[in-house]
């Protein structure tokens, strides 16, 4: 896929794992994610799952404008994978979520 640096979209998702869930369960329903959600959806560029202290997780996903951003984020309670994962968590309720411009990348050339 080519991509416009200038329109690459970065959405920052952050989220925290119920207590009562294992990271072999959170590992299962983020790829269910993945394959029956994100990689449907245009625009789709990658995805990183960020492991911070404790149960505090981000999910970032990289798009390819903000428009496509914000149509996947209206298909996103439709999907069952989505309501899958989005069960393993607390505070749900996409407060958090934000999207941002990629103003500039450097890249290690090593």
């Amino acid at each position: 896929m080519q991509l416009d640096s200038n329109n690459l979209t970065v959405e920052w998702a952050p989220f925290k794992v119920a207590s009562h869930v294992s990271e072999q369960q959170l590992f299962e329903a983020a790829n269910a994610l993945e394959n029956d959600f994100l990689k449907q959806q245009a625009g789709y560029v990658r995805r990183e799952l960020l492991r911070g202290e404790g149960n505090n997780w981000v999910d970032l996903v990289y798009w390819s404008s903000p428009e496509k951003a914000q149509a996947a984020s209206k298909n996103f309670m439709e999907s069952a994978a989505c309501q899958q994962y989005f069960s393993l968590m607390t505070d749900t309720d996409g407060s958090g979520v934000a999207h941002y411009a990629q103003a500039h990348s450097w890249h290690c050339n090593n």
